[in-house]
Formats: structure tokens, sequence, C-alpha cells
């Protein structure tokens, strides 16, 4: 079988190796909880399993054939020393944070700002890859701190950043619409106990 898109073959596996990579993360150092009562691992969890399914999906149709046959030569859009950089970076700033005596959350979200800056200025061709991939880590780690409207925001904005073209406006309606679909559905239709607003808003206005 031979692979006719090799974007979509790396942008698949990128997404599966990160999926993975958190959710047996917070597997391994969180506590999970059940879906009435969740803990702090359960959304990172099913995040990442949902990111390596997507990723699943897309690395599958990397081999699909394509209208005229034409092939692509495989290229990795980074090279090895890139990887080694980016795993380096996450871990340094995890010991850093533990070190430091604060919250490992806040090391993988430095971790996954740097890595997301040293990718736009250095390697550009793999601003969407990175970049969709940092909304997704921002948005499972800014959950509890900021709550679904926070984290939703770092997730659309974040990841919109990592397109061809970023219009403000557009991306605005998609957070408002996203917002309100998961305060209708998740909130209030399967009653999930999701933080709606930031830990430092004792009374949220918003029920």
């Amino acid at each position: 079988m031979k692979i006719k898109s090799p974007k979509d073959f790396w942008s698949g596996l990128m997404f599966v190796a990160v999926g993975v990579f958190f959710a047996v993360w917070a597997i391994i150092y969180y506590q999970m909880g059940t879906a009435v009562r969740m803990g702090p691992a359960y959304f990172p969890t099913v995040l990442g399993g949902l990111m390596a399914i997507l990723g699943a999906i897309v690395l599958a149709s990397s081999f699909a054939p394509r209208a005229g046959g034409k092939k692509e030569k495989l290229e990795m859009p980074f090279n090895i020393v890139d990887l080694g950089i980016a795993i380096g970076v996450f871990i340094v700033l995890g010991y850093a944070a533990k070190l430091a005596g604060i919250s490992n959350d806040y090391g993988m979200l430095a971790a996954a700002a740097v890595v997301s800056v040293l990718s736009v200025r250095y390697r550009p061709e793999t601003r969407p890859l990175v970049l969709i991939s940092a909304g997704c880590i921002a948005y499972g780690y800014l959950m509890k701190p900021l709550g679904l409207i926070g984290a939703t925001a770092a997730l659309v904005y974040v990841s919109a950043f990592g397109g061809h073209e970023y219009k403000w406006k557009e991306v605005t309606i998609l957070f408002a619409v996203l917002i309100l679909f998961s305060w209708l559905v998740f909130v209030h239709g399967l009653t999930l106990p999701f933080p709606l607003c930031p830990q430092f808003i004792e009374n949220c206005p918003i029920r």
C-alpha cells in the first residue's frame, strides 16, 4: 500500500501521537473519576482519545487513491532534531513546574506555548499541525482554571491561527456558536459538571 498524500499522513500520525501521549500522561499522573464526577484526568484522556481517533482517520485517508493518481514525495515537515527539541521542552518545563511547586498543568501549557512560538518562527510549514495540537492541549489543561468559556476560547483562537487566513470576526462567531452548543448540550442537556467561569469568579453569572 502506497501513501498518496504525505500531508495527511504526517498530520494523522502527529494527531495520533499527541493524543495517545497526553491521554496516557493524564491517566498516569491524575485521577480519572467518572462522567458524573470528573477527575482531572477525565477530560484530557477523552480529548486525547478523540484526537487519536481523528488522527487515525486522517492517517488512513492518506493511503486512499487521489484523483488523477498523482503521487507526492513523502517528506517529513520536521526532522528528528526538531522532534527531540520539542520533547525536551516538555520534559524540562514539566520538571521545572514540579521543582517550583506549581501545578504540572502550567508546565505543559508553557511547553506548548514555547514549542508553538519556535515552530512559527523557525518551521512555518509545521504551523498548522503544531498550533492545532497546542489548541487541544490548552483546552484540556485550561478547563479547570479558566472554565469552559476560557478553555474553548483558547482552543478556537489558537487553532484558527494555524490556518492560512485568520479572520477574527469569523473566529469569534465560531467561538460563540461552540460555547452556546456546549452550554446547551453538555451543561443543560447532559448535566455534566463543567465549570463555565474561571476559578477566580466565585459566583458565575452563567448557569
